[in-house]
């Protein structure tokens, strides 16, 4: 039998399961949870000393869409960093080559909305608003999300056109942090990480785009019809102090990512929206950077996939 307190044997064979955090609700009872493979906040085991060594080591557009206007190409640039001119200001992270460098191409070709022209060579981009009426002259079998919790203000509307787009037996999926991060010891006074959160969090919700929704996808999916709901949580250290070498490798990551990303993340929220002058922000980001790789600092992001079925049955 597996020791249940193996972070890594638990993920090895992780399938359905829902991670039920200490400080969110839990999911309606309709989706489908693995209790077997339930791995909850207290299980998290922190690794003292880090064991670096071991466990790190070394299609084509839709014939609906129009043509945009030329001006579609013009950016608003802002504290040293490019952003988008169409519906200005709705989206707060910045669209320039450094950005696009963090968030990477992948090798694949797929169809994305986005609100600024930023097409690699294996992309087929649409330039629209996923708020504003989907206008797509087909449906669907399969619409994706992903790190969307910065982006809508009312994010089961959109859902519910990603409903009527989707063919009966479509499938949506979506994957998204639950902000802020948590910590499984409290974190010291002072700290710079857990000010960011909480400032970053008060400065999205004042202009209605709130980084808290993810945990809400499910019941939202629920409520607009969809079936077959499954949900997975997933809790990825900022730093490798827990316990396991896929734990350690995943901080790796999350770590780097976030580094890279915090600029991207709040410049726009803290001097447009809270009206920090951009040096403060600077000076803040490079204390939560610090505490980032403090391994006694046991923070954590959790994780949220969720994916459902519009029903055969369905128009």
């Amino acid at each position: 039998m597996d020791d249940p307190m193996d972070t890594d044997s638990l993920h090895d064979r992780h399938a359905a399961a829902y991670v039920a955090p200490a400080t969110h609700p839990a999911p309606p009872a309709h989706i489908h949870s693995d209790a077997a493979s339930m791995l909850t906040a207290p299980s998290l085991q922190i690794d003292h000393p880090w064991d670096r060594d071991s466990a790190i080591g070394g299609m084509s557009g839709v014939s609906s869409t129009m043509s945009v206007a030329s001006s579609i190409y013009d950016h608003v640039v802002e504290n040293g960093r490019t952003y988008h001119r169409y519906k200005e200001g709705k989206y707060m992270l910045p669209n320039d080559e450094t950005e696009q460098d963090r968030l990477g191409t992948a090798s694949y070709g797929y169809v994305e909305i986005t609100l600024g022209p930023t097409a690699p060579p294996n992309v087929s981009f649409e330039i629209c608003d996923a708020e504003d009426e989907w206008s797509f002259s087909q449906k669907f079998d399969f619409i994706h999300m992903r790190a969307i919790v910065t982006c809508f203000m009312d994010p089961k509307a959109v859902f519910a056109q990603a409903y009527q787009a989707l063919e009966p037996g479509g499938w949506i999926e979506l994957r998204d942090p639950i902000m802020p991060f948590q910590y499984l010891t409290p974190p010291p006074e002072n700290c710079a990480l857990k000010e960011w959160g909480e400032k970053i969090i008060e400065a999205a919700a004042r202009i209605g785009r709130h980084w808290t929704n993810a945990q809400y996808y499910s019941e939202w999916l629920q409520e607009l019809g969809f079936v077959n709901i499954v949900e997975t949580r997933e809790h990825v250290g900022l730093n490798p102090w827990m316990k396991g070498s896929r734990n350690k490798h995943l901080a790796v990551l999350l770590g780097s990512d976030m580094s890279n990303g915090l600029e991207s993340m709040s410049m726009a929220l803290f001097t447009r929206v809270l009206e920090w002058e951009p040096e403060r922000v600077h000076e803040l980001l490079e204390r939560v950077r610090q505490d980032m790789v403090d391994p006694k600092i046991h923070a954590y992001s959790e994780g949220v996939h969720v994916y459902a079925m519009k029903p055969y049955n369905a128009t």
